[in-house]
C-alpha cells in the first residue's frame, strides 16, 4: 500500500460520508421516509442499491476460494446463496406481491394476511424476531470476513478494521436511514462496476491451455455441471447437492422472504408494479458483474501459484492476489475501496432493514403510536443495538468465513423459509402455523447445530429442518381457527397470489397467473445465464457462449416485453393501481 492508495480510500470513505450527512434532513422527515425513502425512491437506484446490498467482500472471499478450488462448479455450489437465485422469483412475480401489500415491513405484513387479532400479533412478532435474527447472523458474517480482508493491507489487527467498518457504516447509515443507504449504494455500485471490468480484461489476458491445465478445478470448468463428480470432495453427488441448493434458492424466494430484510425492502419501496420488474433485471445485469470479477482473482491466483489445499486456507487467495504485481499502486487503491464498497453496501442495507423491523414491528406495538421523528430516533437505537450485537457475536465466535456461511444458508435458512411461503399461496395457512412453523423450524437448527451429527451432509441438514418446519406448521395450522373469510378475500383482493385460493376469487387473475409462472422460468434461466456468460468470456469458452448468448438473448426480449404486459395488469380494477409517496 502506498500513499496513492490510502489517499483513494480516504476520498471514498469522506464521500461516503457526505451522502449520508446530506441526505440526514430528508431521512428524518418520518419513519416511511427513513426505512422506506418515501416510497419515491427511482427504479434504478433501488435495483443498483439491490446490486450492491448483495455483492459484499465475505461472499467474494468465499466464492473466490470455491472457483479456485473447483472451477465454475463453484458457482454452481453458491445457488445455495451467492447467486441469490430469489432475485429471479421477485422479477417475475414477488416484487409486485411487496408492493401491492403497501406495508413497511414483512412482518407487519402478517397483520394484512393473518388479521389483527391474537394470531396475527403471534405471527407479526414471530417474523421479526426471525429477521432480527438473520440481520444478526449476516451481521457477525460481514464483520468476520470485512476485519480480515482490511488486516492484510492497515497496520490494524482485524478486531480493530472490524470495528472502524461498523463504525463509518454506521454512521452515515444512521443519519441517512434508507435514503443514505441507496444513494451511497448507486455511487459503490460505480466503483464496484469499473473494477470489475479491469479484474476481467487482465484475467482474460492471463488465460492459456498452460494455465487451465495448472487449475486445481480445470476438469469442472463446464456450463453443464457433473452430476457425478469424483475428486470434488465433498460434493461427488454433485446433483444431489445441486437439486437441493436449487430448491433451497428458488424456496427463499417463493417465500418471499429473499433470505435478507433488504430485498422485500427494495420492493417495499417501489412505486408500480412494471417498475419491480425494472428493479429485479437491473439488479441482475449489474450483479452479474460479481462473477467475472471473482473468476478473475481466483485465474490470477492460479497464475501466482497460490498454494491451497481446502475452502478455509483459500480464503486468503484474495488479499493475496491484490497484493500482487497484477495491481500497481493506485489500481490496488482502487479495487479495495471497490471491496471496501461491496463490504459497506451491504453492511448498511441489513442494518437499515434489520432496524426497520426492531422499530415497526416491536417497538411500536408495545410502545402506541408514535410522532415520526419519535420513531426515527427508535430506528437510530435499533440500529446502534444491532451493530452493537453483531460486534460482540464475531468477537466472541472467531470461525472462519465460510464455516459462518453454511450455518446460516443451511441450518438458520430452512428454519424459516416453509412457512414464509405457505403463508402466500395456502389459504388455510393462519398465524398460528406460521408461528409455530418458525419456532420448530429453529429448534430444529439448533439441535443439528449443537450435535452436529457427522454422517449427516449439509443437503441433509436442511432437508430435515425444512421438513420440521413444514410438519409443525401444517399440524398447527390445522388445529387451530382459519383465518377470517373477510381478512382472506381483503387481502386477495390487494395482492392477488396464485395458489390454493378459492376458485371464484382466483378467476379474474388466471390470464396474470399463468404469465407469472411462465415468467419464472425464464426468468430463472436468464439470471443463470446472464452470470454464466461474462464468465465463459473471461475462460473463451467460446462454443459454449455463443449459443447460451443467442438464448440469453431470446429471454431477455421475452422479459423486456413482459414489463409492459404487467404495467397493463396493474392497471386493472382488481389490483391497487399505485401507491402513493408521502409527501416530502
Amino acid at each position: 500500500m502506498q500513499t496513492i492508495d490510502y489517499t483513494i480510500i480516504i476520498v471514498y470513505l469522506v464521500a461516503l460520508a457526505v451522502i449520508g450527512l446530506v441526505l440526514t434532513r430528508k431521512a428524518g422527515q418520518s419513519a416511511e421516509h427513513y426505512f422506506l425513502g418515501g416510497r419515491a425512491m427511482p427504479w434504478w437506484a433501488l435495483g443498483s442499491s439491490g446490486m450492491a446490498s448483495n455483492l459484499d467482500v465475505a461472499g467474494t472471499m468465499t466464492i473466490v476460494a470455491l472457483i479456485y478450488l473447483y472451477g465454475l462448479h463453484g458457482f454452481f455450489i453458491e445457488m445455495r446463496g451467492g447467486v441469490v437465485l430469489p432475485i429471479a422469483v421477485f422479477l417475475a412475480f414477488m416484487g409486485k406481491w411487496h408492493r401491492r401489500s403497501a406495508v413497511m415491513t414483512t412482518a407487519e405484513w402478517m397483520l394484512l394476511r393473518f388479521g389483527e387479532g391474537g394470531q396475527g400479533r403471534a405471527a407479526r412478532i414471530t417474523a421479526a424476531l426471525t429477521y432480527l435474527v438473520i440481520t444478526v447472523a449476516m451481521t457477525v458474517f460481514f464483520f468476520t470476513a470485512g476485519g480480515r480482508f482490511l488486516a492484510e493491507f492497515f497496520p490494524f489487527t482485524p478486531w480493530q478494521c472490524t470495528l472502524g467498518m461498523a463504525l463509518l457504516a454506521f454512521s452515515y447509515t444512521l443519519v441517512g436511514g434508507l435514503y443514505g443507504v441507496v444513494w451511497t449504494d448507486v455511487f459503490q455500485a460505480g466503483i464496484i462496476g469499473g473494477a470489475a471490468v479491469y479484474l476481467s480484461v487482465v484475467a482474460a489476458g492471463q488465460v492459456t491451455p498452460e494455465l487451465l491445465a495448472a487449475w486445481p478445478g480445470a476438469q469442472f470448468n463446464q456450463f453443464i455441471p457433473r452430476l457425478s463428480a469424483p475428486g470434488l470432495a465433498p460434493y461427488e453427488a454433485f446433483g444431489w447437492f445441486l437439486a437441493v441448493w436449487a430448491f433451497k434458492g428458488v424456496l427463499e424466494g417463493l417465500g418471499g422472504s429473499g433470505g435478507s430484510a433488504y430485498m422485500a425492502q427494495r420492493y417495499y419501496a417501489a412505486r408500480s408494479d412494471a417498475e419491480c420488474q425494472k428493479i429485479g433485471m437491473l439488479w441482475t445485469v449489474l450483479f452479474a458483474f460479481r462473477w467475472p470479477m471473482v473468476l478473475g482473482f481466483a485465474v490470477l491466483a492460479i497464475r501466482l501459484g497460490v498454494p491451497t489445499g481446502d475452502p478455509a486456507a483459500a480464503e486468503r487467495v484474495l488479499p493475496i492476489v491484490l497484493n500482487s504485481e497484477f495491481f500497481p499502486s493506485g489500481v490496488r487503491g482502487l479495487m479495495i475501496a471497490a471491496l471496501l464498497a461491496a463490504a459497506m453496501s451491504t453492511f448498511d442495507s441489513t442494518i437499515n432493514a434489520g432496524a426497520s423491523y426492531l422499530v415497526k414491528d416491536i417497538y411500536e406495538p408495545l410502545r402506541g403510536p408514535g410522532h415520526d421523528r419519535e420513531l426515527v430516533w427508535a430506528g437510530y437505537a435499533a440500529s446502534a443495538f444491532i451493530v452493537i450485537l453483531g460486534l460482540v457475536i464475531a468477537q466472541i465466535a472467531g470461525a472462519s468465513v465460510l464455516g459462518v456461511w453454511v450455518n446460516i444458508v443451511m441450518l438458520l435458512f430452512p428454519a424459516f423459509l416453509v412457512p414464509f411461503a405457505l403463508r402466500w399461496y395456502w389459504s388455510r395457512f393462519n398465524g398460528a402455523g406460521f408461528a409455530a412453523g418458525v419456532t420448530g423450524g429453529f429448534l430444529a437448527a439448533l439441535i443439528f447445530f449443537l450435535l452436529n451429527p457427522p454422517d449427516w451432509n449439509e443437503a441433509q441438514q436442511f432437508l430435515a429442518i425444512a421438513a420440521c418446519s413444514l410438519v409443525v406448521s401444517v399440524a398447527a395450522t390445522f388445529v387451530t381457527a382459519p383465518v377470517a373469510t373477510a381478512t382472506l378475500h381483503n387481502f386477495y383482493r390487494q395482492v392477488a397470489p396464485f395458489g390454493f385460493w378459492p376458485s371464484a376469487w382466483r378467476q379474474a387473475h388466471r390470464a396474470e397467473h399463468r404469465a407469472d409462472v411462465i415468467r419464472l422460468g425464464a426468468a430463472l434461466l436468464w439470471q443463470l445465464l446472464t452470470f454464466l456468460l461474462p464468465m465463459g468470456m473471461v475462460l473463451g469458452l467460446w462454443s459454449a457462449v455463443l449459443p447460451a448468448g443467442l438464448a440469453w438473448a431470446g429471454l431477455t426480449y421475452y422479459l423486456i416485453r413482459q414489463i409492459r404486459v404487467t404495467g397493463v395488469q396493474a392497471n386493472s380494477a382488481a389490483c391497487p393501481k399505485s401507491i402513493q409517496p408521502s409527501s416530502s
